[in-house]
């Protein structure tokens, strides 16, 4: 029988997932075609569900607190964990810095029109309201993020709905080869949660079902809303779907859509960030044994930082993190559960691995994350 927490924690990963990656994706399927957004939203997303699935893995078989870089320790040394750190710190904090500069643009262009004011301010409030929603933790981040994605899934199936009256299967293009695999980062960055997974365990107490059944049902609800989200923009709007899709939305849909957009917007953002901050504080927290108030800090003030002093290109900073994190953080993931199964702990997990397959994975993201670099230096 399902509880309230397995609902909490179906929220939870979900909100991790759903989130500024969403709004990144109309625009590869316009550049890229139609057939690789088909192979790579299923691909990715079915990817993401074994790392979700290894991580639960690892959490449970070793019964300790830690995020990546502290299992990565345990595993292979402190040397790998330092690495782990620098990697996984960089992928946060580009996540970070995305929510940060959608969710101040989202909040400026829906409020800015009734009450006036700069997107530097809307910005600065809505960083400090989601900071201290994560400053209390679990609890309060759990409550928040059951109701913000309600409304998101809720306010995702509106535009869907008002889309389909402007669908037209001429807007789409079948095959780009030149961008075939353009799609890549941002659906591996739109498609990511493992940054909730230590919640979803400590919601269910461990209880190795009922996270197996939050992590099927988020890929299934990924896969849909995602899926349906991106093939109604780019059948609505075509050839004028911008880079954060909402410019283009703005050449053919009213006002009122356009702030039921934003809306959207702002709540995908608020549900990834609150997430992924209170999972940067944990590794600061648990695998690096700074206090709480510290720990905070070094979560919140330095994407900041990088906001304020000017790296605010969305475009670059998601394709930059969807590199990193689709691709070397991929192979550490998979090398990690390996030598897990491999360990003494192995015989308390469950799902399967072997090194073929983790050299398939790998070879996988190696060749991602040498596109990705290779967009971005374009």
């Amino acid at each position: 029988m399902l509880d309230k927490n397995f609902f909490k924690a179906l929220a939870t990963l979900v909100g991790t997932i759903i989130g500024v990656g969403i709004f990144t994706i109309p625009f590869a399927v316009v550049k890229a075609g139609l057939i690789p957004f088909l192979i790579l939203l299923p691909l990715l997303v079915y990817v993401q569900h074994l790392f979700h699935i290894y991580y639960m893995e690892i959490i449970i078989a070793t019964g300790e607190k830690h995020r990546l870089p502290g299992y990565v320790e345990k595993f292979f040394g402190p040397r790998a964990k330092k690495w782990t750190l620098v990697l996984v710190l960089m992928a946060v904090y580009g996540s970070l810095l995305a929510y940060i500069i959608t969710g101040g643009l989202f909040a400026y262009e829906f409020f800015s029109p009734m009450i006036g004011g700069n997107l530097y301010v809307y910005t600065l409030i809505l960083f400090a309201v989601q900071s201290i929603i994560v400053l209390y933790g679990l609890k309060m981040i759990a409550r928040v993020e059951s109701w913000l994605t309600t409304l998101l899934i809720g306010a995702i199936v509106l535009v869907f709905l008002k889309t389909t009256s402007f669908f037209s299967p001429s807007n789409f293009t079948a095959l780009d080869w030149h961008y075939f695999l353009l799609p890549y980062g941002p659906i591996f960055f739109a498609v990511g949660g493992d940054a909730a997974i230590p919640e979803v365990c400590r919601l269910l107490k461990g209880e190795r079902e009922q996270i197996k059944k939050v992590i099927k049902w988020s890929a299934y609800i990924t896969l849909i809303v995602t899926g349906l989200f991106a093939l109604a923009i780019v059948g609505a709007t075509g050839a004028l779907t911008s880079p954060d899709t909402l410019a283009g939305l703005k050449m053919i849909f009213g006002k009122g859509f356009i702030s039921l957009a934003l809306l959207l917007g702002l709540l995908a953002v608020i549900t990834s960030f609150i997430t992924f901050a209170q999972a940067t504080k944990e590794i600061f927290f648990w695998d690096l044994k700074i206090n709480k108030t510290k720990s905070w800090l070094l979560a919140l003030i330095p994407p900041l930082l990088f906001y304020i002093f000017g790296l605010q290109n969305l475009t670059q900073v998601v394709a930059f993190t969807g590199s990193v994190s689709g691709g070397l953080i991929g192979i550490i993931f998979v090398w990690l559960f390996y030598k897990a199964k491999k360990s003494q702990q192995g015989v308390l997990i469950e799902s399967k691995i072997n090194k073929a397959v983790a050299l398939a994975l790998s070879i996988f993201f190696i060749i991602g994350f040498i596109y990705s670099l290779y967009f971005l230096s374009k």
